[in-house]
This record gives C-alpha cells, structure tokens and sequence, in this order.
C-alpha cells in the first residue's frame, strides 16, 4: 500500500535528520576534515560563485538539460529498489565530472566569443607574455580563426530564435555548439582553478585582482587548454551516446584524467609534462581522492534525494515548485561548490604540493 503524503513528509524529514546527524559524526572525525573545512571557508568566502552556479543550474534546467533533478524526476522516491540505482549512478558520475566543469557548460558557452576575443587580442599584442615563447604565425592564425568561427556560431545561436533554419544550417550549429562548449569548459575550469591557488597562496589581498590574475594566469595556458578542451570535447560526445557501457567507459576516462584540469592550472609549461604531473598527483593522492569523493557521493546524494522528494510531493505545475526550484539549484550548487573545493584542495596539498610545483607555478 503506497504511504499518505502526510506519512511520506514524517518519514522524509526523519530519514534527513538521521543522515545529518550521521554527516556531522562522519565529517568531525574525517581524515581530511582539514579540506572540508577550508572548502567550506572558500564557499562562504565567495557567495557570489555560488550564486552563480545556482543561476546557471536554473538557465540549464529551464533551456533543457535536466541539472537539477536529473534521474531522480520519473522515479518512485517511496520505493528504494527504483531510487538507489539511479540516485547512486548519477551523484557518481555528477562528483566524478566536477573536477572537469563545475559549472554547467550551458548557456555559460555562449560569453565564450567574448573571451576568445580577448585573449586573441592580448596573444597579438603581448606575443611573449602567454607562454615560454614568441606565437608562430599559425598559432596566431589558428587562434584568430577560432574566434571569427565562435562569434558566426554565436549569430547561428541568435538567429535559430528569430526563425527556423535550413536541415544543414541546423547541424551545423549544433556541431559548433558541442564543440565551443568544451572550449568553455576547459576554459571556465581553469579560471576557477586559479581563483583556487590565489586563495590558497595570496599575492593580493583584493578579490578583484585575483579574478584578473586568474585569467591572465590561465590566458598563459591556452595551449595547454587547447588539448583539455579536445579531451572535453570527447566527455561531451560520451555523455550525449546511449548505452550504459559507454557511461562506464566514460567515468573510466573521467577518473584517468581527474587531475589534469588541476595540474594544468598549477603547472606552467607544455601539456607533455602537466599531463605527466597530472598522472603523478593520480597516484600520490589516490586514497585521499576516494575519502573527499565517498563523503561527497553521500553529500550530494543526500541533498538530491531530500530535493526531489520536496518538489514531487509540490506537483510538477504549482507555485510551491517554483519557489523551490531556486532554493534547490542555491542548496545542490553549494554542496557541489564544498565538494569541489575539498577535491581540489585534496589534490594540491597531496598531489600537487607546492614545494615540487613552486618552481613551475605561475604564467
């Protein structure tokens, strides 16, 4: 016999209260309770990065993709056989992706001409600045045409809403879509990463000059973001395939290269020898990544569920789930900013400390 509402609310909010209290047992006695505390000051330090990953989360849901309830929205959440499967492969793969886009990519991409632009523009006129060596000509070139080819792919994505498009035309702004969104995920994951080292070793005491240092820093690694943004480019293509094998070999790949976003963003020099570091911090950090990243499956999965339960026991059209909808995309983008920052942290201090990144460190 299915439970009443009233019953399900008891019975949610005693479960909740439960696994909170299990939460704060399990993070005060954490090995790396250190991180999560650090994570946790860089969260409330920033409130407008949160803010952000809320508004983003929302533009997502809203334009499509299912951020915010993912698979949790067709299942029975009264039935734990139809739940636990479901909850436990999407938070898997949701904590494993973070060290690749924390943001959701989309419509984040479409502010990517804009960046392009001046970077370009800053490569041209500072040629020794971003990098170990003056540009060749067809870097240069390469560079500027990928710029003049993101603001078409921008004016494709403008006029699709004024009208409908030719068969052709319509792939092809789809194709330049994927494509741009992987440029701007490595791009975005990188400017975060830099934000990260700014707090962890100030140079400054403002904010906003740790925003600009953070692009100039990360505008320095854009050969370097050039080869992440391929490897993106393939999580992209893997997420959209079908088939729960393809999902598997994905995480595999996820997982391999979970350091490199990290290591490129705290190295200087060529891609070679950051993916070689990035391989490295892998294996010296293996066992503290897989204590932040079990206490943030637990973490996300938690607020998932308690989310979803809340906005199906609303109804899918009232005003009750339009309040909560923001307030969701504001709790899952904080826990997911905490996660974040504890991996990262995680990953500098055990895999890429500072002492063997010192003399690479900086543009």
């Amino acid at each position: 016999m299915p439970p009443s509402q009233t019953s399900l609310w008891l019975h949610t909010a005693a479960a909740i209260s439960v696994a909170m209290g299990a939460l704060w047992l399990h993070l005060r006695w954490h090995p790396l309770r250190r991180e999560f505390s650090e994570g946790w000051d860089f969260v409330t330090g920033l409130p407008w990065l949160t803010v952000l990953h809320a508004v983003l989360l929302l533009m997502a849901q809203f334009s499509g993709t299912s951020h915010l309830l993912g698979q949790l929205e067709p299942a029975d959440l009264s039935t734990w056989q139809d739940l636990i499967r479901p909850l436990f492969t999407q938070t898997l793969f949701e904590i494993s992706t973070l060290q690749h886009s924390l943001l959701p990519v989309w419509p984040w991409a479409l502010l990517l001409p804009v960046a392009l632009s001046h970077l370009t523009w800053r490569v041209m006129h500072f040629p020794y600045r971003y990098g170990p060596r003056r540009q060749r000509p067809v870097e240069r070139w390469l560079l500027l045409a990928v710029t003049v080819t993101s603001w078409a792919w921008l004016a494709l994505e403008i006029t699709r809403l004024v009208h409908l498009m030719p068969e052709w035309l319509e792939a092809l702004r789809l194709g330049q879509r994927v494509i741009f969104q992987a440029i701007a995920m490595a791009f975005s994951q990188i400017v975060l990463l830099r934000l990260i080292i700014a707090w962890i070793e100030p140079q400054h005491p403002d904010e906003q000059k740790d925003l600009g240092l953070a692009f100039e820093h990360t505008y320095a690694r854009w050969r370097s973001i050039a080869g992440l943004a391929l490897l993106d480019l393939l999580i992209l293509l893997m997420q959209d395939t079908a088939g729960s094998l393809t999902h598997w070999i994905l995480l595999e790949v996820i997982i391999v290269f979970l350091a490199l976003p990290a290591a490129i963003a705290r190295l200087s020099g060529p891609l070679s020898r950051q993916g070689m570091s990035a391989l490295l911090a892998w294996r010296r950090a293996l066992f503290a990544l897989l204590g932040v990243l079990l206490t943030g499956l637990f973490l996300v999965a938690l607020v998932r569920y308690a989310s979803a339960t809340m906005l199906t026991l609303t109804g899918p059209d009232t005003w009750q789930r339009s309040v909560l909808l923001p307030v969701h995309a504001l709790v899952l983008a904080t826990v997911r900013n905490w996660v974040f920052l504890a991996s990262v942290l995680t990953l500098f201090r055990h895999g890429l400390p500072l002492s063997s990144a010192r003399g690479h460190n900086a543009s």
